[in-house]
């Protein structure tokens, strides 16, 4: 990750497991790290360089009802997490339904840091 930094948009940081599952495939690709309007963290195995996924994930709104959100994303950094095989990846998202804008957007908050 740049020493510079490049966030723009509000994030949240996930303070329970939230996986993230590739559509495609139906395996999780990793925990969701925080989120913001335009991308995501995860932790996980090392994407590939640049590489697009369909993703699938679980947000629940100030009332506790859960949102499933499905959105496209391009891995845009990685580097080595503190766990052995692990790795921290950014995500900007690249395709996204209004539907699942909203529950993004909800769910950040205005507590969003």
């Amino acid at each position: 990750m740049s020493d510079i930094e490049q966030r723009r948009a509000p994030r949240k940081r996930a303070t329970q497991r939230m996986p993230v599952v590739d559509v495609m495939t139906e395996q999780v690709i990793g925990q969701l790290g925080n989120l913001s309007a335009t991308g995501l963290m995860l932790i996980g195995h090392a994407p590939r360089a640049g590489g697009v996924y369909q993703v699938a994930f679980a947000l629940r709104d100030a009332q506790q009802r859960e949102h499933h959100v499905q959105i496209g994303i391009q891995e845009q950094w990685q580097e080595p997490a503190a766990t052995q095989g692990q790795t921290w990846s950014g995500y900007r998202i690249v395709a996204a339904t209004d539907k699942d804008v909203r529950a993004i957007d909800e769910w950040i908050g205005p507590a969003a840091d």
